[in-house]
């Protein structure tokens, strides 16, 4: 690194004897001794260095004005066309731009100039040339105008989102409230010229580098990222707009690098996320777009009508595609369901009737030619992310939709895999279907569909698979055998069991011990009836095959293991449950006394109970 005092001299000869080239020089010793902080990728985090480059005061007097007039001398010459001199100029002076916003204290200042206004003016225009398609465009080398774009984009990103909370976003690493609020310099106000210059480069676009596009993408998502009050001036009708084009000509590839097509899809998709998550934390007179406008066109997206395509796109190769990014869509309504206000956006989702465009969409799926499962698993894995921890949200599927209708449309895809089914169990436990003993039952309607799928399973390791998970997590203590016994499972169970012969002797052995378990806790007589019914045969002198477990069931049943425990009793599981006494006044007489056993089952273990936010339940 050269010393303070030669910088000085070499911009004090440039202003004696207005030579450029001194200029020049300058920059390009300036910017050679901060290399290090040019980290112009947006797909790598940036790099830790201990030095940081100097601060405004410390740099020559006059120096920001004179810089200004040098860009804007070379914005005024770009309609005739840059020389070479020029363009390296131009980018030296970005270069120095983005090395002076990586001392964030120079943010500020550097954001309330012009120099971002010229920068996406030539910026706009180097676009509109790379945009064309011309025999001179193929002849150039076009390296040094995308050059120019990406430092720019860059310059945009250390002025909007100075501490590179978007990088750290799509690497996987969330930033915690606290984390944020250490964050002591705030972003650059946003300028107007962005959503126009955002909108009007993807006017057009099919000849522009899918990576620069993905470049456009990135700085979008640093802005939402970088702070609220600019992420709300820059979700407008027209970036949604942009985003929903987008991502539409995503499953048309044509010639395009499909890593690149790809990966394109993906920041769209985390942009919309972004949006999504900051819209949830603003007022309605703060928002230019509603969340719900957002979703309705999502949906639309989703469940795009691919029959009106022409014939010549509508190839197995597009189908793959197609269904790829529907798989890309439906795991992204995962991730924006992933967020401190989850209560407020399922409402949002609910209003949406996203039950019905999902079940429409596994419903219309049907006329491809295969990769059907990875969506149905994606499917189910949206359901379960809408219904999460959400009784009401819940209550509208079973109303709406039904686990009957879900049923069926699923068996119409052909044989489930084990993915699928295990999916379903993850939406029964709202978690990790393998962590048997920490998750309880929280939606018990998908245990009953995987009851009455098991004659239809083909595999009979499947059939093993599914009846020995339901045996151990549906009697794995009172609380999951009573809401098992409450959805009428038993009968479930008796009228899968009349399917015998399409049942492995394991798979049926595994439902009869549940059935057992959840007759220790409550059997009626129309259960029972149907069970001792269950073992007729057509010949009289031949036993069923389930004669002999029946018995053992029955028998576990009336027998009294441990301590009696009483009959009937009040469930207070849930964190509201309580038992009310009548008012004062509706005593007989001064007084009265309420005498009950209280016990206490081990509860299930939740990443809530060990959050800040986890209840203890008192006894008074």
């Amino acid at each position: 690194m050269i010393s303070g005092a030669v910088f000085y001299n070499m911009f004090f000869l440039f202003l004696s004897q207005k030579d450029p080239d001194y200029l020049k020089l300058w920059l390009d010793s300036f910017v050679s001794s901060y290399e290090q902080f040019l980290d112009v990728d947006f797909e790598k985090l940036p790099t830790r260095v201990d030095d940081v480059p100097p601060g405004i005061s410390l740099l020559p007097d006059n120096i920001l004005q004179v810089l200004r007039l040098q860009l804007l001398q070379c914005v005024q010459k770009m309609s005739d066309g840059l020389e070479e001199q020029q363009q390296a100029l131009s980018l030296l002076l970005v270069k120095f731009f983005i090395i002076l916003c990586r001392n964030l204290a120079n943010v500020e200042e550097i954001g309330m100039c012009s120099y971002i206004n010229h920068v996406i003016t030539m910026t706009t225009l180097y676009i509109q040339q790379l945009k064309s398609k011309t025999k001179e465009k193929e002849m150039a080398d076009q390296t040094p105008i995308e050059e120019f774009v990406r430092h720019a984009l860059a310059f945009c990103e250390s002025l909007y989102d100075p501490y590179r909370n978007w990088r750290q976003r799509i690497a996987g690493r969330l930033l915690s409230t606290v984390e944020r609020s250490r964050q002591k310099y705030k972003p650059a106000s946003l300028t107007v010229e962005f959503v126009p210059f955002f909108y009007q480069c993807f006017q057009e676009s099919e000849h522009l580098k899918e990576s620069l596009k993905c470049c456009l993408l990135h700085l979008f998502g640093a802005i939402v990222a970088g702070g609220q009050r600019n992420a709300l001036q820059a979700v407008s009708p027209a970036t949604m707009e942009v985003l929903m084009r987008v991502l539409a000509d995503c499953d048309n590839w044509d010639d395009r690098n499909p890593e690149e097509v790809s990966r394109k899809a993906e920041l769209t998709l985390k942009c919309l996320t972004e949006v999504v998550h900051i819209l949830l934390t603003s007022s309605s007179d703060q928002r230019q777009v509603e969340t719900s406008t957002i979703l309705e066109n999502y949906f639309k997206l989703l469940n795009s009508d691919h029959s009106a395509l022409p014939n010549a796109r509508r190839c197995r190769q597009w189908e793959k595609r197609f269904i790829a990014l529907q798989v890309q869509m439906l795991n992204t309504i995962t991730a924006m369901l992933d967020c401190t206000d989850r209560p407020v956006l399922q409402a949002i989702f609910l209003n949406s009737n996203c039950f019905e465009h999902l079940i429409r969409l596994l419903q219309n799926c049907k006329v491809f030619q295969g990769h059907l499962d990875c969506l149905a698993v994606s499917t189910i894995q949206a359901l379960t992310a809408v219904m999460h921890k959400s009784p009401a949200a819940k209550e509208v599927f079973k109303e709406r939709i039904g686990y009957a209708h879900i049923y069926e449309v699923l068996k119409s895809l052909g044989q489930p895999s084990r993915e699928l089914l295990e999916e379903l169990m993850n939406m029964a436990v709202e978690g990790d279907h393998m962590a048997v003993g920490m998750l309880g039952i929280s939606n018990v309607q998908p245990l009953l569909l995987l009851i009455q799928w098991l004659p239809e399973l083909e595999s009979h390791d499947l059939q093993i698979f599914i009846s020995s998970w339901l045996r151990r997590i549906c009697s794995i203590n009172r609380q999951s055998r009573a809401t098992c016994v409450n959805a009428n499972m038993v009968i479930r169970i008796i009228e899968t069991l009349n399917s015998h012969s399409a049942l492995h002797s394991s798979c049926a052995e595994n439902l009869i011990a549940l059935l057992g378990s959840l007759g220790s806790q409550s059997m009626g007589s129309e259960e029972l009836f149907r069970l001792i019914r269950l073992l007729r045969t057509e010949e009289p002198r031949q036993a069923h095959p389930y004669v002999v477990p029946v018995m053992r069931a029955v028998l576990a049943m009336a027998r009294k293991q441990g301590m009696a425990s009483a009959l009937q009793y009040f469930n207070l599981y849930h964190s509201m449950a309580g038992i009310a006494v009548p008012s004062i006044h509706k005593w007989p007489g001064s007084a009265f006394s309420f005498n009950a056993w209280l016990c206490l089952d081990q509860d299930q273990v939740t990443p809530s109970m060990t959050s800040k936010n986890s209840k203890r339940k008192q006894l008074y």
